[in-house]
């Protein structure tokens, strides 16, 4: 199956564009007491207008890290609450997310690394980060001749594989995800490229289910599976680190499209001060954030309890309110970097690579939360 990454990215991109011309941190102390009922929301909607009565903003995300906070808002009501209408939709990756806003369904989501497709596109303006992703991995069996070779490249000195153990293995992930990307980034530290290795594309649950059973040499994965391997069954060793793979600081984010910020902006707003009060309150509140993982994961067919809760939690970083204000924070710096990798491999043409930082707006973020936040740029 080699070549497919090209392929697949490119389906992606044109399937996005026709589509649009038809239609168009750190863990927090000793944890407080689980609360009994939501938290009250600091969203500041006093005087505002209710939209209530408005359509719904149809708000796309995944049963991942980044859908919790919009999960357990629209659970537990606090959207209407605050005096919008959202209606929710759980997708079962990146990909589907893109196709669905170019296909005018959606009008914003919480996504992942596959935006870059449609923010190279300009289907999309990001306008806010909710995480960082450091849980995901690349996974070998113990008995793996990658991990004969560690530390060889500099600077990483637990990172597995060499140009020799990697040359023609098959790596099991769903293609145009994240995992393609950490992993066409892994190989190329040791000079190779996708025309050197195999692609085995399936679904992350799939995925996860067929590297256990025997296929595959390697897996691109996520929680909870990176867990059930690495940690529960013990068979099973991290490769590389979604860090080590990339070099980059890989963020999820929070996308609108245009229209909807032109025609709705207070809207928007509302959602970002129930989002990030959200955000702030599971970094202080470790209970709430348990509470509210296990919640979505269970709630959407994944085997979750507290110790995977704590295993994710420590390699992740939630962005505050006071992350996204500090002075080292760059929006968006980490998805410019996957944009300007992909230019490169040609998954993303040329001319549209810079579409990516253009299509950025920190003005609804600021507006809503009070603050000033720096946006990457060339």
């Amino acid at each position: 199956m080699k070549k497919l990454t090209r392929i697949m990215a490119a389906f992606v991109c044109l399937a996005m564009i026709a589509a649009t011309f038809a239609g168009c941190g750190q863990k927090a102390g000793e944890p407080s007491s689980t609360p009994d009922t939501p938290p009250a929301q600091n969203s500041g909607t006093a005087g505002e207008t209710n939209y209530l009565d408005n359509e719904p903003l149809r708000i796309g995300t995944m049963a991942h890290q980044m859908g919790v906070f919009i999960y357990y808002a629209d659970k537990h009501d606090l959207f209407k609450e605050a005096g919008i209408n959202v209606e929710l939709a759980i997708f079962s990756g990146g990909a589907a997310v893109n196709e669905a806003f170019g296909a005018g369904e959606l009008d914003g989501a919480i996504s992942g690394l596959a935006s870059v497709y449609a923010l190279a596109n300009n289907l999309v303006k990001m306008v806010g980060e909710v995480d960082t992703v450091g849980s995901d991995c690349l996974v070998v069996r113990n008995d793996s001749d990658v991990l004969s070779v560690k530390g060889q490249i500099d600077g990483k000195p637990d990172m597995y594989g060499s140009a020799e153990t990697l040359r023609g293995k098959n790596f099991v992930c769903q293609l145009g995800q994240a995992h393609q990307f950490y992993i066409l980034k892994y190989i190329s530290q040791f000079g190779l490229t996708e025309e050197d290795i195999n692609f085995i594309n399936m679904e992350d649950a799939a995925g996860a289910q067929a590297f256990m059973t025997g296929n595959g040499d390697m897996i691109g994965t996520k929680m909870p599976y990176c867990y059930d391997m690495c940690v529960t069954d013990g068979g099973y060793t991290v490769a590389a680190t979604v860090g080590d793979a990339t070099g980059i600081e890989i963020k999820d984010p929070i996308l609108f499209t245009p229209e909807v910020i032109e025609n709705r902006r207070e809207e928007v707003k509302i959602f970002l001060k129930v989002i990030y009060g959200l955000v702030d309150q599971m970094a202080a509140d470790y209970d709430l954030y348990t509470q509210a993982v296990n919640e979505m994961y269970t709630e959407n067919g994944k085997e979750y309890d507290n110790a995977k809760a704590d295993y994710e939690f420590s390699k992740n970083r939630l962005l505050t309110t006071k992350v996204i204000g500090a002075s080292d924070y760059f929006m968006g710096d980490g998805m410019q970097a996957v944009a300007d990798f992909y230019g490169t491999t040609g998954a993303i043409a040329a001319e549209n690579v810079d579409n990516v930082y253009q299509n950025y707006d920190t003005s609804l973020v600021e507006e809503a939360l009070g603050i000033q936040v720096q946006a990457f740029g060339k």
